[in-house]
């Protein structure tokens, strides 16, 4: 019978989702049927729904007696849920007088009990005024959700102005969910002006955190921005924004591809919308196919996907981090790049990786590697933009090799 409650409950919570409310009124009405000729099942059914207003508008106070009614009967998962509302009980009394002494946290933690039914009806109006309360104390994660109700209109009249202003307090101090609505606001243009580059540093900050549904938003973003400089190069200032004064410092990477071409200059858009390859394979420490890239400062930072190395002694699975920068107007910038190990298994006693054995790097004829979890060493790559497609880099003032890509500003002129 426990069974079959689940599965009417899992169906018609799905119907739910494209049905609406409609759904659950009827639902309600049907298992008040039940319950008024004594079905325990059907009455824990109907306190649940009064207790989280499914088709019906909440009421805890409804909610408890059908409880106490299955209850009476054995009804096993309403003698637990009386126990739980009870416990629930205490607990928002104590945080009433702890949040009415002006205690922030307690003050969040209300909201959080009005939003959910815990202790008490839910009430959105009244959580949104005790996240209000929280936030304006400073508390962090307060700050957060109140941008989120203010995004979502809940509780509240929605406003993304309003929501911008709390998910900037609660990113400023490193909150990563609050981060990463920034980067979703950038990225949309809802509540501020638009601007892919501004997204992605938002986006990537959210990732640092580890806040990793950011990841596939910034490859998204990337892909918008490769699209409008393809499109139109010369007004991609909606993609990044860029005074003179700012374009003085950061985007001028002059190169030569030859005399009839003296004095082109390369920018930071040359190398942030390419993909570039090394023997027909992305390579991890530039834009390329595998990794998400932000400007910020004149510098570019990259962080790429999961990759996986395989050789006849073990499988490693590592991410690269990369950031460019010192772009010079002959043509030349700096790269320095580490990789973080993430999964290595060996068939040998693990030991950190040589130089020539590197995970993420360029050395790809190795025979075989053992490694360590963790972040490996630090490698530096000195490279020349040869032409609008080329790159020449020598990595660790040891050896040479040339990067390609088709795509680029340049070659879109």
């Amino acid at each position: 019978m426990k069974n079959i409650t689940l599965g009417i409950a899992l169906l018609f919570a799905s119907y739910a989702a494209t049905a609406g409310n409609d759904v659950w009124q009827t639902l309600f009405k049907e298992k008040l049927k039940e319950a008024n000729q004594g079905n325990s099942n059907a009455q824990f059914d109907i306190g649940s729904m009064y207790q989280n207003g499914r088709g019906v508008s909440p009421d805890r106070t409804k909610a408890i007696d059908w409880y106490q009614k299955a209850a009476a009967q054995q009804n096993d998962k309403a003698i637990s849920r009386l126990k739980l509302l009870q416990a629930n009980e205490e607990r928002f009394k104590k945080e009433t007088a702890s949040a009415s002494n002006g205690n922030p946290e307690s003050q969040y933690k209300l909201g959080n009990m009005y939003t959910e039914g815990v202790g008490t009806n839910i009430d959105l109006v009244k959580a949104a005024e005790f996240y209000e309360q929280s936030a304006n104390q400073g508390f962090v994660k307060a700050e957060y959700k109140l941008g989120l109700i203010y995004y979502e209109g809940t509780g509240v009249k929605a406003s993304k102005k309003t929501a911008y202003t709390w998910f900037k307090k609660a990113a400023d101090e490193n909150y990563a969910a609050a981060q990463y609505y920034l980067g979703k606001m950038y990225a949309s243009g809802k509540g501020v002006t638009r601007n892919y580059n501004t997204s992605l540093e938002w986006y990537s900050k959210a990732v640092d955190g580890g806040f990793n549904q950011a990841r596939s938003e910034m490859i998204e973003v990337t892909e918008k921005m490769k699209s409008a400089s393809k499109s139109s190069p010369a007004s991609s200032g909606k993609v990044a924004a860029k005074t003179p004064a700012a374009a003085k410092r950061s985007a001028a990477v002059a190169g030569k591809k030859d005399s009839a071409e003296a004095g082109k200059a390369f920018g930071i858009e040359d190398l942030m919308v390419a993909a570039w390859s090394r023997d027909s394979e992305p390579v991890s420490y530039l834009p390329s196919a595998i990794n998400n890239c932000r400007t910020e400062k004149g510098k570019i930072a990259c962080y790429s996907e999961n990759q996986i190395r395989e050789s006849a002694s073990g499988t490693v699975k590592f991410k690269t981090k990369s950031i460019m920068r010192n772009f010079s107007r002959d043509g030349s910038f700096q790269v320095s790049y580490r990789n973080l190990v993430i999964d290595a298994s060996s068939n040998q006693d693990n030991k950190a990786a040589s130089d020539n054995h590197e995970i993420g790097g360029v050395d790809n004829s190795a025979e075989s590697f053992t490694v360590q979890t963790g972040w490996g060493i630090e490698h530096v790559l000195e490279c020349q933009m040869l032409e609008e497609s080329k790159v020449n880099c020598v990595k660790n003032k040891t050896h040479s090799f040339v990067l390609v890509s088709p795509q680029t500003v340049a070659a879109g002129n």
